[in-house]
């Protein structure tokens, strides 16, 4: 079977859409199953965005549901392919590829922020940080659940949840091995067998190995940037104690090295006295590391700093821009190292227990240990303003020591001759992050001396929660469901040995609030499902740790930050069944959000006119925020060797009440970041018959397309140029599965084929120091994949 996905821009998306053409790689799947064996009988895509398997055409959420063979197929093997097949969701990188945080219905976290992420990844139902990019291997599905989901997913749930589920262990021998290898060098393996343990049980063990060089050149060290050494090893074991028990155990160990892409192309930098809408400008970088440092020390200052610094550009910092501009997105001047090292064990434990043909009892533990020390290039220019090392102490890399504990119980069910179906349960998590920031500014010799700084905190969170919800099925195809969660949490801040602001007592701060859901869904005909709903959740408020207890408590201020709130309504539609005769599936939904309290990232000068070097980062609360937009997606097949379709996420989002006063200064907030206004997918699929004997012939090729996005939250006040461009890639993969009727299989693939220069997301330091970096996207990448199954 041949595939091919085609589009020529973001106007070919819109106008997919009004032909109803939008749609999900689940629901593609779905129909290309449909297809081969009966379109009539195609195989629902099950989900379990409400914490129980359900037809995905049947759940009234706005869902995007990736099956394993999609994810072969689409090549999503990492976190940043997730952004080109899930439109709406930004995969945002702030310092480099290995630091990362999700980004959906405008709601993300900061670059040193105390927040945690507004959409929560889980693993096996276990909730999992993400700080680095990973790798994709041996998982039954992704599900990315869109909008607050904090009834049922708990707390930070506010802009959605992405939901990571393994392959399960089987009562089949089984398994596969399938090899990638590419350009710059790329090197894939990866593998899996399932063992059968009898009757009691079964054995997975699943891994992957990836290598590939880096695709930036550092002029300044002579380094590749984004290096990847990525190696990952699973097992999973199934045990039935009793008929009526299961027990499942996943053990996960990660390990990766390599160097960050880093935020190492240099976007903007201003200059002294300039101002945007009446907000003076930070311009001290501008200043400084330029031929106008003359007027601060004399005549033959910049001389003298140019014969220490031979590889500084002779113009200065505000002229590099321009130079930048020259040496273009793969050629970067950064003074430092740029080095990577993560590893982390993750084990999930999930039992079930049959109390009767309508009752189930599932327990959910979770462990997460997890570390990462990162050198993160912050500004592509030969000056160093800023390190991510401390000069004085040569303490290097950014720092972060997580362990989590959790552990869940719920009780499903059904009642009323299956009208009524429940769960309720609970949830404990105990949690605990160090952080080490080491930092240089300014190394200005022999004109000033360098001012180190280091951070060096710990903030531990305790978490407690109890919930419930029903759906009842009223008669008719009318069903009303609500639920209910409240959560109390304890966030304890303490100043580590080594920090500047060592030696105030540990402080601590509780937390309570709810989340809930009202909806109803009416199965109007067996092929068409609409609904509408309103929700509400929150995001925890949290501990600055970069901000100096002793100075705070001198101002009667405090260290803490509040919750965020939100609430929303949404309405959707979702049909499954045939048009003209031919398979089609379409769902669309429609929001409005609304959020307080909005927690971002400043950089207040708390001392007044102290200078640069006082600039700290804090997060504090924006008091309103609202996001409304549309979301689409769907497939069509005009024949059987023909389907198109694709998705498309159009979101407005603005602060309504945009203004906080910090240390005196007032900061204004918008445009919103992390949020292209328009983004989607458009494809199509050719079938040819290449005869039994042959196998699969498939060729498929898709465009993904969004539009610009600003990578600061105050563009309109004290961080202007901070807006990235709108981009298209064009990806492209044929395939030949079961080779001459065998278990092998071989494929090309390419991604990004017409090497589109783009970028992906960036590093503001407006405030702080008067300059904004930006995140390179990967070049034309494309190789030869070669599979065996057995």
């Amino acid at each position: 079977m041949i595939r091919f996905h085609a589009a020529t821009s973001r106007l070919a998306i819109g106008a997919a859409l009004m032909a109803g053409f939008s749609g999900t790689t689940s629901t593609a799947s779905a129909q290309e199953t449909s297809a081969q064996e009966g379109w009539g009988s195609g195989t629902p895509i099950v989900v379990t965005a409400r914490r129980r398997e359900e037809d995905l055409s049947r759940v009234p959420i706005a869902i995007t549901a990736i099956d394993s063979e999609d994810l072969v197929e689409r090549v999503v093997i990492s976190d940043a392919d997730l952004q080109r097949t899930v439109p709406g969701l930004t995969i945002r990188q702030t310092q480099g590829n290995n630091s990362l945080t999700y980004s959906l219905r405008g709601q993300s976290a900061d670059i040193f922020s105390g927040s945690p992420s507004a959409v929560i990844t889980y693993l096996n139902e276990v909730p999992i940080p993400v700080s680095q990019a990973s790798s994709f291997f041996d998982l039954q599905s992704i599900q990315v659940l869109k909008g607050p989901q904090g009834t049922l997913f708990g707390r930070n749930a506010t802009g959605g949840a992405v939901l990571f589920t393994t392959a399960k262990p089987t009562d089949v021998t089984e398994g596969y091995l399938r090899g990638r290898y590419g350009n710059f060098d790329r090197m894939e393996l990866e593998g899996a067998v399932n063992v059968p343990l009898g009757e009691n049980g079964a054995v997975r063990i699943a891994g992957n190995l990836t290598y590939r060089d880096g695709y930036i050149d550092n002029l300044f060290t002579g380094d590749e940037l984004g290096r990847i050494n990525r190696e990952n090893l699973r097992v999973s074991v199934r045990f039935n104690a009793l008929e009526t028990v299961e027990n499942t155990t996943m053990v996960q160990y990660s390990n990766s090295h390599g160097t960050n892409t880093g935020a190492s192309y240099t976007y903007s930098v201003y200059a002294p006295g300039e101002t945007n809408n009446g907000f003076a400008l930070t311009s001290s970088a501008g200043f400084l590391f330029s031929p106008a440092v003359d007027l601060l020390f004399g005549a033959g200052a910049w001389d003298a700093y140019l014969a220490a610094h031979p590889q500084a550009y002779a113009p200065g910092l505000p002229a590099y821009v321009d130079e930048q501009h020259r040496l273009g997105p793969y050629k970067t001047n950064h003074p430092s190292g740029a080095r990577h090292f993560g590893d982390s064990w993750t084990v999930t434990n999930i039992t079930e227990v049959e109390l009767g043909s309508n009752l189930k009892l599932r327990n959910i533990l979770g462990f997460v240990d997890s570390y990462t020390n990162s050198q993160q290039p912050q500004l592509g220019a030969p000056f160093i303003t800023i390190l991510t090392e401390n000069l004085a102490t040569g303490v290097v890399g950014n720092r972060e020591d997580l362990r989590s504990w959790s552990e869940e119980i719920q009780l499903q069910g059904e009642a009323a001759d299956g009208a009524l179906e429940f769960i309720v349960g609970a949830y404990f998590q105990r949690q605990r992050t160090n952080t080490l920031f080491p930092q240089t500014y300014f190394e200005l010799a022999p004109l000033l001396p360098f001012t180190p700084a280091t951070n060096h905190f710990r903030i531990k969170n305790h978490t407690d929660a109890v919930y419930g919800q029903a759906s009842y099925e009223i008669g008719g195809g009318l069903t009303v469901t609500a639920g209910l969660r409240y959560t109390w949490e304890k966030v304890y801040g303490l100043q580590l040995a080594q920090s500047d602001n060592f030696g105030p007592p540990e402080q601590t701060r509780r937390y309570s609030d709810p989340s809930w859901e009202v909806g109803l869904e009416y199965l109007a005909t067996p092929e068409l499902l609409v609904y509408a709903k309103t929700r509400g959740s929150f995001r925890s408020g949290g501990y600055n740790g970069t901000l100096s207890p002793t100075f705070v408590a001198s101002v009667g201020a405090s260290n803490f930050f509040n919750s965020e709130t939100t609430e929303d309504v949404e309405v959707g539609l979702k049909y499954s069944g045939s048009l003209m005769g031919r398979p089609v599936t379409f769902n669309i939904a429609a929001f409005q959000q609304w959020l307080h309290d909005v927690q971002r990232v400043e950089f207040p000068d708390p001392d007044g006119p102290a200078g640069p070097i006082a600039s700290i980062a804090i997060t504090t609360n924006v008091p309103d925020e609202r996001v409304r937009g549309i979301e689409a997606e769907g497939s069509i097949y005009l024949a059987d060797w023909l389907q198109l379709g694709g998705q498309l996420a159009l979101t407005d989002a603005e602060y309504t009440n945009n203004q906080v006063v910090l240390f005196g200064n007032t900061f204004a907030y918008g445009p919103v970041g992390d949020t292209p206004k328009a983004s989607g997918t458009a494809w199509a699929e050719l079938a040819f018959p290449a005869g039994n004997s042959m196998g699969e012939i498939s060729l498929r090729g898709e465009l993904y397309a969004q539009s610009g996005q600003y990578f600061s939250n105050a563009a309109d006040s004290v961080a202007p140029r901070t807006r990235l461009p709108g981009y298209e890639l064009l990806n492209a993969r044929l395939s030949w599965n079961n080779i001459m009727d065998s278990n092998f299989s071989a494929a090309l693939f390419a991604n990004n084929l017409l090497d589109e220069e783009y970028f992906v997301g960036g590093m503001q330091l407006a405030v702080a120091l008067g300059h904004n970096a930006a995140v390179v996207g990967e070049p034309r990448m494309y190789g030869l994949e070669l599979g065996f199954e057995f």
